[in-house]
């Protein structure tokens, strides 16, 4: 039918849609879906405060959904009147109130809109967004890759039945020696306990909890201890599914050799559920009965308990039960493996002396693998003690084989990559990291070392990504502050963020004897001398004799020019880096100038010889970004010595591996270039790489680069060496001012503030 102009066209549809909008329908739609989705946004903040089941808020959206349509029926069947609700077939056309209504449901609509506006305002943007576990493994689970192993796995904290409290770490006990068994079956992926932890009483669905840890298997299980007997009963699911892949209830004498047999029992089931490979040498480890004495076994779960805290009680409390857990079962090899980790962790967490705890540290074991040579933990151990004395190469084959044997033993990639760093080999120890964060993703050091490991590569600004994450998963963890203050301050110049950044993190930590020694090192770049000595003396108040303030003590007298206390300090760093690979850089430069003015060149060298083997002993000079600055040393050394052709040739190794490092960092190419430029008599070159460096953000120990450091003394009086010094001293003494007015406002810590708490 053609359509005459000016006559208006009508159609059922037309009428259907006009009849709608009279009877205000489409008016109670809008207003409906608005209300039903603020009703959606309360109902699912006050679920989430209350830990109220996932099944509540689907039931809420379930009901919501199904008002909809009642909704409309209601408006297109009813008509609200003077005389209240009425069917609409009832109410003559010429009473009809529609028009009034309909006007009321605008200013309705509008308000309710202006509601909803202002509720999404406050939930993006004001609203208390303070990090947790729950949303950090949700983050987790967004980096987590689209393939899932088939045979992976996580062991939820087991319950514990008993309900008695002093039955609390037993069950915390046996599931991680459980989950350490299970993880010693090469052919499967097992997700470390820090990790599974994180959801120890969680109201997380099963499949939620393996997206986020990114496996595909959960087991979960509980221990109930009564007298002489112990029930553990356990279940693998299919976390995709929700299909139980098998269940088990174990009801034994409470001894430990059936303790042990009911680990290797549940982890030959899971295996055979999961089709995994179980090798022979896998059969061999997991029917091992480490101790037959149950007091042994249960000392040796305190004592990994207490080491696994870290705190310097901790620690050395840890050292009387594993020794305790030995004395019962002195063919207990696990307990000299946790005894040697526990002496070995003394030095930094307890301020031991590395003299005396290192060695007990290496006998310890030694002796744990003459009782028994597969044990993958072992071998972990003995390559962090010989990393620790410089033997790289032999730490590695170690580290190699404590991962043929435990595949999934997380601190063997964390310390294989701390000694791949130590050699230079920063992109295979990120590697190495990652390998381990795939084990253990929510690990607070794991993430910090990735982080470091990109601000060594030049990856900055992953770098920075990786520090954020690494503060909003563990906002209660030094780690993640401690690597965003080192990114502020070695990257972008701002020493002043960098002295917030670790405070912050001695408000997660106030006895973090290394924290303080950082705080120190920025007080320092800041000129401010008096302020870093208290922190250094801080330092030791919470822990006695700590390594990590030495060296920058020393600095601190340096740039004092207190001279003899300076070597007496150099001499005690030079003996501490001697034992725990610690930065010993300005105390052997010292010690070097002062054998040079006493005609004592051989011992300087020698001094050298004994902590940088590799470049001093060796045919051909092993320089690697890990080392580089000692060779710029031994080779003035050369140079002071009338040996300038072997100063040359020893530069010329350098000089490439300097200019595979970024400019900025830690220990960035821009000083160690300008002194090499400097130590061949390049003057302008030696400038121009210094220039580049301060223009780029280099100020992390400038005070002792431009006044002290004997390389540059050649540029001291040249005019554009001057004007970089005064540049930076003024970039600092405006960054000191600011952190004045932080200090003010309570944001940034002082030492005496600390001191007060105790």
């Amino acid at each position: 039918m053609a359509i005459q102009p000016g006559i208006p066209y009508s159609s059922p549809l037309m009428s259907l849609f006009n009849e709608l909008k009279r009877r205000n329908v489409f008016r109670v739609a809008i207003a409906y879906m608005v209300i039903a989705w603020l009703l959606a946004q309360v109902a699912d903040l006050a679920f989430d405060n209350f830990g109220t089941p996932e099944w509540v808020s689907k039931t809420v959206l379930f009901l919501l959904l199904l008002g909809f349509p009642l909704a409309v029926f209601f408006a297109w069947a009813f008509e609200i009147t003077p005389e209240g609700l009425k069917k609409e077939k009832d109410v003559d056309r010429t009473a009809s109130i529609t028009s009034h209504t309909g006007r009321k449901l605008d200013y309705s609509i509008i308000v309710l809109l202006g509601i909803a506006l202002g509720y999404f305002v406050w939930e993006s943007r004001i609203a208390d967004r303070a990090p947790t576990v729950d949303q950090a493994v949700e983050e987790v689970a967004e980096q987590a890759p689209a393939q899932v192993n088939d045979k992976s796995i996580a062991v939820l904290p087991f319950d514990n039945r008993s309900n008695r409290e002093e039955d609390e770490f037993f069950t915390e006990g046996i599931h991680d020696d459980l989950l350490t068994t299970i993880a010693k079956i090469g052919s499967m992926k097992v997700i470390s306990r820090t990790s599974v932890m994180a959801y120890k009483d969680t109201t997380k669905n099963l499949r939620e909890i393996a997206q986020e840890l990114g496996v595909a298997n959960i087991l979960e299980g509980g221990i109930q201890r009564s007298g002489d007997m112990v029930r553990i009963n356990v279940q693998l699911i299919d976390a995709a599914t929700d299909q139980h892949l098998w269940a088990e209830t174990y009801d034994r004498k409470l001894t430990a050799e059936n303790l042990f047999k009911i680990q290797s029992e549940i982890s030959k089931a899971i295996a055979a559920a999961l089709q995994a490979t179980l090798s022979p040498e896998d059969q061999e480890k997991l029917d091992v009965v480490h101790t037959r004495d149950l007091e042994a076994y249960e000392s040796y779960l305190l004592a990994k308990k207490l080491w696994t805290t870290r705190t310097a009680e901790s620690v050395t409390e840890s050292i009387r039960h594993y020794q305790h857990a030995i004395d019962l079962d002195p063919g207990y090899a696990l307990a000299y493996v946790g005894l040697s980790d526990a002496y070995r962790h003394s030095v930094y967490y307890s301020g031991a002396d590395p003299a005396d705890a290192m060695p007990l540290a290496k006998r310890a074991v030694e002796t744990a693998l003459h009782i028994n040579d597969k044990i993958g933990e072992a071998y972990a151990s003995l390559g962090a003690i010989k990393s620790n004395a410089r033997d790289y190469a032999a730490a590695e084959a170690d580290y190699v084989r404590a991962i043929e044997l435990s595949p999934n033993h997380l601190a063997a990639y964390n310390w294989y990559g701390l000694n791949l760093d130590n050699q230079g080999r920063h992109e295979e120890a990120l590697a190495m990291f990652e390998k381990g964060l795939e084990l253990d993703p929510l690990s607070a050091v794991l993430r910090s070392n990735v982080g470091f490991s990109l601000v060594q590569v030049g990856q900055f600004d992953d770098a920075r990504r990786t520090f954020e994450r690494a503060v909003e998963m563990h906002p209660d963890s030094r780690f993640g502050y401690s690597g965003y203050a080192v990114y502020h301050g070695s990257v972008k110049a701002q020493i002043d963020d960098a002295v917030l950044w670790d405070s912050k993190g001695l408000e997660a930590d106030p006895s973090d004897a290394g924290a303080m020694a950082s705080m120190a090192v920025w007080y320092l770049s800041l000129d401010d001398l008096d302020t870093a000595e208290k922190w250094l003396d801080r330092s030791i108040v919470v822990q006695p004799d700590n390594g990590a303030q030495k060296p920058v003590r020393l600095l601190l007298s340096i740039l004092r020019g207190e001279l003899d206390d300076a070597i007496v300090l150099a001499n005690d760093v030079h003996d501490y880096s001697s034992q725990m690979n610690t930065w010993a850089g300005m105390s052997l430069e010292l010690l070097r100038d002062i054998d040079i003015a006493n005609g004592r060149q051989d011992d300087a060298l020698q001094r050298y010889a004994t902590l940088y083997p590799e470049i001093v002993n060796a045919d051909s000079p092993g320089v690697n970004r890990a080392n580089y600055f000692a060779a710029v040393e031994i080779a003035y050394l050369h140079f002071r010595t009338g040996e300038a052709e072997r100063g040359r040739q020893l530069l010329e190794a350098v000089i490439p591996v300097i200019r595979s490092k970024p400019i900025l960092g830690l220990w960035g190419s821009a000083w160690g270039n300008a002194r090499t430029y400097a130590l061949l008599g390049k003057n302008d070159d030696a400038l121009a790489e210094l220039q580049r460096g301060v223009d780029a953000g280099w100020r992390i120990l400038w005070r002792y680069a431009f006044d002290h450091d004997p390389i540059f003394e050649p540029l001291r009086h040249e005019p554009e060496f001057v004007a970089m010094r005064a540049k930076i001293a003024s970039d600092m003494a405006e960054q000191l001012k600011h952190v004045r007015e932080l200090e003010a406002s309570g944001e940034i810590i002082r030492p005496e503030m600390l001191a007060e708490t105790d």
